[in-house]
């Protein structure tokens, strides 16, 4: 039987969504990765530096410069490092259907933006701070965007009530602001800022193909299930002898670019004409994609009861306890169950348990945790950044 975990913070509690289960583990790992810490310290002091300047300089392309290595590296990481240090730019965009749409049987469109504001600030009380421009449909958009190196916080709005978002992602970082002040490595992840935790979601979304919005229940936003369209009325030959760099061409760079990047493509024929044949393709597309898969999926990133066993461990140490004696405690809390015992019932013996179980247990946290060695999941999650990060000097 599964471990029911016991701590609040453990990610396989039943009030964490399973959508956000990973994305938790993730988070709760890279806080706690000491190199991770040494790039978030890094971007503070590139910040401080940069804070102190008249104007955009060497240590604001830095941080902006060091941001964007740690996301190619380790996408997660640099997704938190933008939230860790924000230089935030708010977006809103007033969007609409484009004229002359047939929508039946389309699951999705793209929408014309017709106005968009764009700030430092959430609030559009400070209108000083906004710049508003207004979009004409179907061209493209002149001038560029504020230079921020933080994240982006991007509202939908629209006069049709299916497209308006109705989560005000401005009032989210101002709400977050004023309860909790500004987001550090210290806060769990039910203390993270919303947006942060659903871009973590999506961020999971591109590398499991079950997971889901939580907000829509559909993967519109990630690689999924589709035949493709790609091949089909064009000829690469004829492109290359036009030298074709028209809009259709990029169209179907950027689609190749998804394909090639997102999906593993099979080809089949078009000849298919019986459903047992479209049943024996179906085994073989099963055979190919099950080829190097296990038999049962492994817990990712820690089993429900590991994790009990660090945050109870750091919720003792916290307090003041050693590690041995913090260990030796979060096995007669978790496993003998002491602190539920009542009078009348059989005393657990904890010499004898933790004498049967006790190597076991810190084999379990070592898993989790293991600095000396570096064999942990909190030191495996991220190696460390580049050898060579950008500096302001």
């Amino acid at each position: 039987m599964a471990q029911e975990p016991q701590h609040p913070d453990n990610p396989y509690r039943a009030s964490l969504p399973e959508s956000e289960q990973t994305p938790a583990k993730i988070w709760e790992l890279l806080r706690r990765n000491e190199k991770f810490h040494r790039a978030v310290s890094k971007l503070q002091h590139l910040d401080s530096i940069a804070k102190s300047e008249y104007s955009i300089g060497q240590a604001w392309f830095a941080a902006d410069s060091l941001v964007k290595t740690l996301k190619n590296h380790h996408e997660f990481a640099g997704h938190a490092l933008q939230w860790l240090v924000p230089d935030p730019l708010f977006i809103v965009r007033k969007v609409t259907i484009p004229k002359d749409i047939d929508l039946t049987s389309k699951q999705w469109v793209s929408l014309d933006t017709i106005t968009e504001g764009q700030s430092s600030s959430p609030d559009f009380k400070k209108k000083k701070q906004w710049q508003w421009r207004r979009l004409k449909p179907g061209q493209p958009k002149v001038g560029g965007s504020l230079m921020r190196r933080g994240p982006m916080v991007e509202w939908q709005t629209s006069a049709i009530p299916r497209f308006h978002r109705s989560v005000n992602p401005f009032t989210e970082w101002r709400q977050y602001a004023n309860r909790y002040g500004s987001f550090t490595l210290a806060h769990s992840w039910q203390n993270t800022p919303p947006q942060f935790r659903r871009i973590f979601c999506w961020l999971w979304r591109n590398q499991d193909s079950r997971a889901k919005d939580s907000c829509t229940g559909q993967r519109f936003d990630a690689p999924t299930e589709h035949e493709t369209t790609f091949f089909q009325g064009w000829s690469l030959l004829s492109a290359i002898g036009k030298n074709n760099i028209e809009q259709d061409g990029l169209a179907r760079a950027f689609t190749f670019d998804n394909l090639a990047q997102n999906y593993r493509v099979f080809a089949f024929p078009s000849s298919i004409r019986t459903r047992s044949e479209a049943r024996r393709m179906a085994d073989w597309v099963f055979g190919q994609l099950a080829a190097n898969l296990p038999a049962r999926e492994p817990d990712l990133f820690g089993s429900p009861l590991q994790w009990d066993i660090l945050l109870t461990v750091e919720d003792l140490m916290r307090d003041g306890a050693q590690f041995d004696e913090a260990l030796q405690e979060s096995f007669e809390k978790i496993h003998l169950k002491a602190d539920d015992w009542h009078e009348g019932q059989p005393m657990p013996d904890q010499k004898k348990g933790w004498a049967q179980r006790g190597a076991d247990w810190q084999k379990n946290y070592r898993v989790m945790h293991a600095p000396l060695a570096g064999t942990g999941l909190v030191q495996k999650i991220f190696p460390g950044p580049p050898r060579k990060l950008p500096s302001a000097m």
